[in-house]
């Protein structure tokens, strides 16, 4: 079926750029909601249920100084189940949050923007104290560049394994699907209309947090979804922040490798 797709959108790029433009979106904004590991699982029983306004999810442990965690794409909050105990060991309230469409929350479809405005809805409910820091892994790490426009940034922000630079993910995305030169530019027409940002409004190249948090920026060499250029990228755009490499974890085991962790959880309590 999927080697099908690329034939389908060419097929229709030519017919309608248009047409194919909206059901490249359609594609690109509905993730699928993948089942948690048993462990994860076991574990995500023993946090506390917060139920927002928005009929959002999350779940909380421990007490103190509040950490957010906001995960990536088709992922969820509980997928951060290595990194919440050592935090709550260390004195902090962790919450572990589920985006639309994402985990226990509700909805199909998103993009950052939305995820961006939908987690400060939530934060601005108030079931806890302001956080003292964010950590976001991929998708929920490129969240932070909207973030940053709509929300007093807390003095820690943790970016793990995120897009830089939001136009080479639909790029990339396009070519993968088989848009046209012309459907692909009404795709991100479409998008950027749909969304009320550019894509260089929403990419983290051009927004420098380093200006109003300390920073800790973690990417792996091997990362096999996200290039590790957009973290070198990043490095020589933004006037400060603190980054870290890390090599053959790929993409998803910066979230659970010990000594990833530990930096992490360093990196806050400094």
């Amino acid at each position: 079926m999927k080697k099908l797709i690329p034939k389908f959108f060419k097929f229709l790029s030519f017919i309608s750029p248009y047409l194919a433009a909206k059901l490249a979106i359609k594609l690109f904004t509905h993730p699928q909601r993948k089942n948690r590991e048993d462990e994860e699982m076991a574990f995500l029983a023993t946090g506390k249920k917060l139920h927002f306004k928005s009929g959002r999810k999350a779940r909380s442990w421990g007490s103190g100084e509040v950490i957010w965690l906001i995960h990536g794409w088709e992922s969820r909050g509980s997928t951060f189940y290595k990194l919440i105990p050592l935090l709550v060991n260390n004195g902090y309230q962790v919450i572990a949050w589920d985006g639309p469409a994402h985990g226990d929350s509700p909805g199909s479809a998103t993009h950052v923007p939305n995820f961006a405005h939908s987690l400060v809805e939530d934060l601005q409910q108030r079931l806890s104290k302001p956080p003292v820091a964010f950590v976001g892994h991929s998708f929920g790490g490129a969240t932070m560049a909207v973030l940053n426009k709509i929300y007093s940034m807390p003095k820690k922000v943790v970016i793990v394994s995120a897009p830089t630079r939001i136009r080479a993910i639909f790029m990339n995305f396009a070519k993968m699907i088989g848009l046209s030169s012309k459907a692909t530019a009404k795709f991100i027409q479409l998008s950027e209309n749909q969304s009320g940002y550019s894509l260089n409004e929403v990419s983290l190249v051009n927004n420098d947090i380093s200006k109003t948090s300390n920073v800790l920026i973690i990417h792996d060499k091997s990362d096999d979804v996200i290039p590790y250029s957009d973290f070198t990228t990043l490095k020589q755009t933004w006037l400060g922040g603190n980054f870290s490499t890390t090599e053959n974890l790929g993409h998803r085991l910066t979230i659970k490798d010990a000594k990833v962790l530990d930096t992490i959880v360093d990196f806050i309590g400094q």
